[in-house]
């Protein structure tokens, strides 16, 4: 056996495991999911109540019970395509902006919505939220196709409350 193929045996090795740098990566983001959950979650619950109830809502509106488990659902994928795209490094930062913009944009719009009742500015804030978004699906699919991927049921479910914010605002 010649050296060269001693050499390519012996750098053939196991799969790499995850770094812990790359681990706290991970936490990072599922840490802001979890702060901007939290906070969007915290200002819906303020508008709750009389406002809320009163409110003509449209027929292809979700049951409520189904919010929680789809957001938590959303906010899981997100964080791990964030993650995804953030380990490649500079070219990752436009999506990394997008990324901490529609954080924001989130949160806003239950403040708008929910604590202030301001449907109208819940309106233009989500529409804002949704070019982000879709802007997201192509800017982290450049980066990581499946990160990309992982945006697309995001963007469906801002599309169908972003039609339900239109919706109230048209019939209320």
């Amino acid at each position: 056996m010649d050296s060269s193929t001693t050499l390519e045996r012996d750098s053939v090795t196991e799969p790499a495991k995850p770094s812990s740098s790359r681990r706290d990566l991970l936490a990072l983001f599922a840490l802001l999911s979890l702060v901007a959950l939290s906070l969007g979650g915290w200002l819906t619950s303020l508008g709750f109540g009389g406002w809320y109830d009163e409110l003509k809502k449209p027929p292809f509106q979700p049951p409520s019970w189904l919010f929680s488990p789809v957001w938590t659902t959303l906010f899981t994928l997100l964080a791990i395509a964030t993650w995804r795209v953030a380990r490649q490094g500079a070219v990752a930062r436009t999506a990394l902006v997008a990324y901490a913009l529609q954080l924001v944009l989130n949160v806003l719009w239950s403040l708008f919505f929910f604590t202030l009742h301001e449907t109208g500015w819940a309106l233009i804030n989500i529409a804002l939220l949704d070019g982000l978004v879709l802007a997201m699906v192509f800017l982290y699919g450049r980066i990581d196709r499946m990160a990309g991927w992982f945006i697309v049921p995001y963007a469906v479910w801002l599309g169908l409350a972003t039609a339900i914010n239109t919706w109230i605002v048209l019939n209320n």
